[in-house]
Parts: C-alpha cells; structure tokens; sequence
C-alpha cells in the first residue's frame, strides 16, 4: 500500500504530461482504435485517428492538470515530527531521510550523461501518498 500511494503514483502521475503532451500518444482524445495488424496504418489513418482541436487541448490541459505537483505537497521523509517525539525515532528518521538524500544523489549522478533524465522517482520527487 506504501508503494501504491507514493512511489508508483509519483513515477506513473507525474511524468504523464511528458507521455501525453503529444498528441498521437494520447490515447483517450483519439478518433478511430488502434490499427488491429502492424503494418496496416499509415499516415492517413493515423491523421483521421487524431482528436480535432478542441479536444486535444481539452485532453492535455488535463493531463497537464492532473501531472502537476500541489504547492502543499509532502515527500518521502517529509512528516510531522511531533508524531514521533521518541529518541529512538527521531534517530530512524534521520537514518531514513539521510538514506533518501543519497539515493537522490546518486539518481543525480546517473543522469547527467542522459539527454533526458528519469526524475520521476527521486526521492526528492517522491510524494508520501496520492493527493489531488
């Protein structure tokens, strides 16, 4: 359930922008399913398959929406301390947080030869549960 709610909503919500903001990849604002046989669909149907104007940007508007951090978002580590006032676990959750930290900096590291790094599921970017 921790998972679910934080780690593989983060990867899977906040990088559908990314995904979608192309038209052709958007899949709910198309007008014609998905060619049945490879090979069979060529440019002409793929322009038929296209949604009109109106709702391409309806689509991506929302995606936009939906892929969007919230300005009171909390991430992974990011919790109210008074909830955990024992000794023992404030030391767990520094342990935690300073695990998250350097685990964020080697996804970091990772990344900078990548034309385009995968952000989405940096600790730094890993949000605590599904907030909408």
């Amino acid at each position: 359930i921790m998972f679910t709610g934080s780690a593989q909503h983060s990867s899977i919500n906040f990088g559908q922008y990314d995904m979608y903001s192309y038209v052709p990849n958007a899949t709910s604002g198309m007008r014609l399913p998905p060619p049945a046989e490879k090979g069979k669909a060529d440019s002409a149907t793929l322009i038929q398959a296209l949604p009109d104007k109106k709702t391409a940007a309806i689509v991506i508007s929302m995606i936009y929406l939906l892929s969007q951090y919230s300005k009171d978002e909390h991430y992974l580590g990011d919790f109210p301390s008074e909830r955990f006032s024992e000794a023992k676990a404030q030391d767990c959750i520094a342990r935690f947080r300073k695990a998250l930290c350097d685990l964020d900096a080697d996804i970091v590291e990772r990344n900078k030869p990548l034309d385009v790094p995968y952000v989405y599921l940096r600790p730094s970017r890993v949000t605590n549960s599904i907030t909408i």
